[in-house]
């Protein structure tokens, strides 16, 4: 899918999971896209899982936005104070459209937290409360954060929250970044874990001295070997 076709399905009010490999335009076709919805006098909540990816985007993290804070269950108490947080609710009753990115970063808990915050001050048992949801993202790059004593984490598409969101999956599939095509190639085998004989030729071929001038100004790669002891 190219980022028009996307753009178009996003117009549609439809929620939206926008994903492509790194380069295919996802940043680029959002932008698009929340311009056009400022023009139509529609002021969209640009959140992201985490705060570095919020700076990148110019919003606030998903967690701010919502009110709930590093929490991903709340009790009865806790839910009560979150709805009345005056800042957070008026931000969800203006929403019509809330775009989430690094969304393979927000794991199953904190998304359904999400929708049911949102169904709460919306007061509607629609998914997130009617508004519409543009989940962006790569699922091959960064999983959910969690600290060290924290069960297993699940990742956002098996939430509840998600299913019920019926996503429309708009895969960008042109390359803006790369030209090259062996490189790329080479990239994509990597992402999903499909290297052959030809890719590691491809690398190899790459191989210079270490002694060499041409080294001084090139970028280096070091891998890091995992190794089973005993």
């Amino acid at each position: 899918m190219n980022q028009d076709t996307a753009l178009s399905i996003l117009k549609t009010g439809e929620n939206v999971f926008l994903t492509g490999e790194p380069g295919s335009g996802k940043t680029h076709t959002i932008n698009r896209y929340v311009a056009y919805l400022k023009e139509h006098g529609i002021e969209p909540a640009i959140t992201a899982s985490t705060g570095i990816a919020a700076t990148h985007i110019g919003g606030m993290t998903i967690h701010s936005w919502s009110g709930i804070g590093i929490k991903k269950e709340l009790s009865p108490t806790d839910f009560g104070r979150v709805i009345s947080l005056r800042r957070a609710s008026a931000r969800i009753k203006k929403a019509g459209v809330l775009i989430i990115d690094e969304i393979s970063m927000l794991d199953s808990k904190t998304l359904n937290l999400i929708d049911t915050v949102c169904r709460a001050i919306k007061r509607s048992q629609e998914p997130f409360g009617g508004i519409q949801i543009v989940l962006v993202g790569d699922f091959f790059q960064l999983p959910p954060v969690r600290r060290e004593d924290e069960e297993p984490y699940k990742f956002a598409f098996e939430s509840g929250a998600w299913m019920a969101a019926n996503l429309s999956v708009c895969y960008l599939t042109e390359q803006h970044r790369q030209s090259d095509s062996k490189f790329l190639g080479v990239l994509s085998a990597i992402r999903s874990g499909q290297v052959l004989e030809e890719h590691r030729q491809c690398l190899n071929d790459c191989l210079v001295n270490s002694d060499s001038p041409k080294i001084k100004n090139v970028t280096k790669f070091f891998p890091i070997m995992k190794t089973l002891i005993g």
